[in-house]
């Protein structure tokens, strides 16, 4: 009677089944330990650094152009040429109604015997926010006096004048910024110099 046989498993099945134990072995430590299996870069997601739609968004916002103030410098331009124009027509009315005073004042002086020398003696005080010079024309003394008001801003001047002719006192006042030169005569009206302009200072009649 035969013995009982043994069956040796072939060298290369025993390869094999310990190939696929460890592999089992390994899948099974990588569950057991959450090991995280990184996704292809393809699969990146937007949000993670370094990508391009990252980078893109996290791109300062572009500085606005300077032409995007023109409206605000426009606007301050126009607010200084306000306050210039509000200024002159200010200043011009004040200059036309003490021109206005003086005028008058000299001309009363006249009919009591002198044309007078000094605001004081007119009964006049100057405005506070400009220069005044009072002047005796050395060619016309005793026959004239003439006034000048500078503003202590602005270009533009003020100037007055009463001349004496016989028994008869004329005046007028100018505005400008040019130099002073000769005051004319038309008729019986005194003319302001070249280049300046006559203010108003006749009293409204009633």
């Amino acid at each position: 009677m035969a013995g009982p046989v043994l069956l040796t498993p072939a060298p290369g099945g025993l390869a094999l089944r310990l190939a696929v134990i460890g592999a089992l072995w390994g899948l099974g430590l990588a569950g057991l330990v959450q090991l995280p299996l990184g996704p292809p870069l393809s699969r990146l997601p937007s949000s993670q650094p370094g990508s391009p739609s990252t980078a893109a968004s996290a791109a300062p916002a572009a500085a606005p152009a300077s032409a995007d103030l023109g409206p605000l410098v426009a606007d301050a331009d126009l607010l200084a040429n306000l306050d210039r124009q509000e200024a002159l027509q200010d200043a011009r009315q004040q200059a036309t109604v003490f021109l206005r005073r003086f005028v008058g004042a000299a001309i009363t002086r006249f009919l009591w015997g002198a044309l007078g020398g000094s605001l004081d003696g007119l009964g006049l005080e100057p405005p506070e926010d400009m220069a005044v010079k009072l002047t005796v024309p050395a060619n016309l003394a005793g026959q004239a006096v003439q006034l000048e008001l500078t503003p202590h801003q602005g270009q533009e001047r003020y100037l007055a004048r009463v001349v004496a002719l016989g028994n008869v006192a004329h005046g007028v006042a100018c505005r400008g910024g040019g130099p002073v030169g000769g005051f004319g005569l038309q008729g019986d009206r005194l003319l302001c110099p070249p280049g300046w302009q006559e203010l108003s200072v006749q009293p409204a009649r009633r």
